[in-house]
């Protein structure tokens, strides 16, 4: 070591004088030495003398660098303590951001500006580990004399850039003592600190990556322990539960979901819940979710479990944007030059930016549903779901389990995991009740309930569940006459209709026939695309002259049948085309006197037209529940009420 400290002693010496580089010295210091010369350094200095303008700024840029090199820092030191070494870290400039040393050696280091905040660039303070390192972008080692300023030739640094798990040098890891202590072996040190620094920061990146995913999932996600105790939970579960970090971690997981076999979980390999609608008990609160239980496996063994889980609500939401819960209609939708109609739709309008319960009652084909549909999308529910539901379809025992839903093992063939009633998937929108006349008395008691507080209670179910729902219900009956035979609540009805409309039958509206009409046959035209069809005037005439019981359902019905029976590719629908032997007699009928009128029974009345529909559509019942205007299941009740054998 002697030897060449002397001999690289007279190699500095006959450069600073000559600029001719001795070909023994290291190619890696002599090209250094003569990059410091072109630089202008002063070769008799050697000391900091640029230092960072604002240092705070500085340490919190590297803040994730100082934070990952300091435990390793302090591991070398510890192993180097008393031998008169310190320890730098530097930035990618050559910056000093941190510095561990002995306190003899600390005071040197003062008087070479060697400290925090300083620049140990070539082109500052000559050839030196840092700077050479940084510039060569390789590990490297420089003795005594080696360095280009004579201050530092007391001094043996050895020094290794640091990278990124991208390649990019990020900074330096140096260990600097007496020229004296120089050994081969602290350069390996560095070199392997350098390497763990960069693993580590890669692990933290990666840590950094996978909380920000952890907390940035849209599902509340838990991890637990082969203990049953809490390790992890995110953000959004947080959220989903009301609940601190610090209740989350101190929580007993068996009571949260209570009813769930983690310990069976665990035994079991391979062993997970999807997609299970379950309840979570926090703080004497109910939290309906949809979850799933993965167990993790370490060597064979489990060892804990994840548990995802999202509100039902949310679940809900997903459900209607799927499969259709949304209302198509708006009123501009509706066509119509009646006065009538206009003040209806005026008064539709201003019911739609009210919170309040509707009842629309109307003909059948009057539009109760489009102008419900209209209600919604005006309204500001209309972001939420539209659920519409006949009442009068469902059967009478699943009515109830229908609207609420129920909970599961609520009855002989109920999902095992339960299911939401229609009130669910309307929360945060609208439900439509058509044919809510239909109601069975017990269910109208329930409904009124939910009308009066806004809570459901499924079947087989123990709590309440508030929902944000608004009802539309409507009815071709008269819901007062209804009421006088006790088959509607009146209470009901009173808390039902606190907007009520009623639709206007088209035989009062015939001026709206044209629009209509040419509306539905421009709408067949575009289906039929080598079909194109006019409307004649006296087409239009002829339809006004009739009363439309069936109203504008019946009206498209007819100009669809005669749209299709028109042969020609371009033609005016005809008159003659058309078998008007129905409407002629409806026409041509003159009232009866009152004396000459027979008062029949209802229940006659009722069963004889059933008995004729059935006739007139051949059994087919689904075509007699169109006919008679009433859904198969009261269809099938009335049926069988009266004895009606559909086989004849």
């Amino acid at each position: 070591m002697e030897n060449y400290v002397d001999f690289i002693n007279k190699a500095w010496k006959d450069f600073i004088s000559t600029g001719n580089v001795n070909p023994k010295v290291r190619s890696e210091i002599g090209d250094s030495w003569i990059r410091c010369m072109n630089y202008g350094v002063d070769p008799y200095d050697g000391k900091g003398h640029v230092k960072h303008s604002n240092i705070n700024e500085l340490i919190n840029k590297n803040n994730e660098l100082i934070s990952v090199a300091r435990p390793v820092m302090e591991s070398i030191y510890s192993m180097v303590r008393g031998s008169g070494f310190a320890l730098f870290l530097t930035d990618k400039d050559g910056y000093i951001v941190d510095v561990i040393g002995d306190n003899d050696i600390m005071k040197r280091i003062e008087e070479l500006n060697f400290l925090k905040g300083e620049l140990w660039s070539e082109n500052v303070v000559g050839t030196n580990a840092i700077g050479t390192a940084l510039y060569l972008g390789k590990p490297v080692q420089t003795i005594g004399a080696e360095h280009y300023g004579v201050n530092q030739h007391s001094w043996t640094c050895s020094a290794s850039p640091i990278y990124d798990e991208d390649d990019n040098l990020i900074g330096c890891i140096n260990m600097s003592g007496n020229y004296y202590n120089a050994h081969s072996h602290t350069l390996g040190i560095v070199t392997a600190a350098a390497q763990s620094i960069q693993k580590q920061m890669a692990l933290a990146i990666s840590y950094k990556l996978l909380n920000v995913t952890f907390d940035s999932i849209s599902e509340g996600m838990i991890v637990i322990n082969e203990y049953m105790k809490v390790k992890r939970i995110n953000g959004r579960a947080l959220k989903i539960l009301n609940i601190s970090l610090e209740e989350a971690m101190n929580m007993n997981i068996n009571e949260v979901l209570n009813g769930v076999d983690f310990q069976k979980l665990l035994q079991e390999k391979n062993k997970s819940l999807n997609n299970i609608e379950w309840d979570f008990s926090i703080n004497n609160d109910i939290i309906k979710c949809v979850i799933n239980v993965l167990p993790l496996n370490k060597n064979g063994k489990s060892s804990g479990m994840v548990i995802t889980f999202t509100e039902v609500k949310i679940v809900h939401k997903l459900v209607n944007k799927f499969v259709g819960y949304k209302a198509q209609y708006e009123f501009k939708d509706i066509m119509t030059t009646s006065k009538e109609m206009a003040n209806m739709i005026a008064f539709a309008k201003k019911a739609s930016k009210s919170d309040c319960n509707i009842l629309i009652q109307g003909e059948s084909g009057t539009g109760k549903e489009l102008i419900s549909q209209s209600i919604h999308n005006y309204s500001d529910r209309a972001r939420g779901p539209f659920v519409a539901v006949n009442c009068a379809s469902i059967p009478s025992e699943l009515v109830e389990s229908e609207l609420f839903g129920y909970e599961k093992g609520a009855f002989t063939g109920a999902s095992k995991e339960g299911h939401p009633g229609k009130f669910e998937l309307a929360d945060g929108g609208t439900i439509f009740l058509d044919e809510i006349g239909e109601l069975p008395l017990d269910i109208q008691s329930k409904l009124l309930r939910v009308l009066d507080n806004g809570k459901i209670v499924r079947v087989g179910g123990t709590y309440e569940k508030q929902l944000n729902v608004r009802v539309i219900g409507a009815t071709n009956r008269i819901l007062k006459n209804e009421i006088r035979r006790k088959n509607f609540r009146e209470d009901l009805y009173y808390r039902l209709s606190v907007m009520e409309i009623k639709t206007i039958p088209l035989r009062e509206r015939k001026d709206d026939i044209d629009v209509l009409v040419n509306d539905f046959v421009q709408r067949l035209n575009i289906k039929n695309k080598n079909k194109i069809i006019t409307v004649s005037k006296e087409y239009i005439d002829k339809l006004k002259k009739y009363d439309w019981d069936g109203n504008i359902r019946e009206l498209k019905n007819v100009v669809e049948r005669d749209y299709y029976l028109s042969e020609d590719e371009i033609m005016n629908i005809d008159i003659n085309n058309l078998d008007y032997n129905n409407m002629t007699q409806t026409l041509n009928e003159e009232p009866l006197n009152q004396e000459e009128i027979k008062i029949v029974p209802l229940d006659v009345l009722e069963e004889n037209a059933i008995r004729d529909a059935i006739k007139k559509c051949d059994g087919n019942l689904q075509l007699t529940s169109k006919l008679l205007s009433i859904g198969r299941a009261t269809l099938y009740r009335k049926i069988k009420k009266y004895h009606i054998d559909v086989s004849k």
